[in-house]
């Protein structure tokens, strides 16, 4: 029995979608670019960490939620309007379930079960990338579901 939150990280930084970079934690930029929407883990990076026994004590379920903050395009990069940059946000935000959800629930190496699951975004509007540039963005966090036998 081993956490698969490696596992996990790994499985979500080769995740695909069109126009987004997703960086793993050991691959955050000191600032974001300004030609691509970029994922990174938050500072906050895990949270909400729980274990439980259940079933008689042969399983062990585990929960914990990964953070991530979304760099979707620097304020002040264009002169559009601000709906135009919100709408295409938020269609990215929905690309960005979507490739979570196909992830779904995988069996890793040592037969653990693992289950991704996206939750609501948070901070919705303009957020800070690392170098503390403005950007449109959110923080976006996914539950992760672990059952050990």
């Amino acid at each position: 029995m081993t956490l698969q939150l490696l596992t996990v990280a790994e499985t979500i930084a080769a995740i695909e979608v069109d126009g987004l970079l997703i960086r793993d934690i050991d691959d955050i930029p000191a600032e974001v670019g300004l030609r691509q929407a970029l994922l990174i883990p938050h500072p906050n990076y895990v949270s909400d960490f729980v274990m439980e026994r259940a079933a008689y004590d042969v399983l062990i379920d585990v929960t914990y939620t990964l953070n991530y903050r979304l760099c979707y395009q620097p304020v002040g990069a264009e002169r559009a309007l601000t709906l135009t940059v919100w709408s295409g946000m938020v269609d990215m935000v929905a690309q960005i379930w979507d490739a979570f959800l196909s992830i779904g629930v995988f069996n890793t190496d040592h037969n653990e079960i693992v289950e991704v699951i996206p939750l609501a975004p948070a901070n919705m509007g303009i957020v800070n990338d690392p170098s503390d540039r403005a950007f449109y963005g959110c923080d976006l966090a996914f539950q992760v579901k672990e059952q050990w036998r």
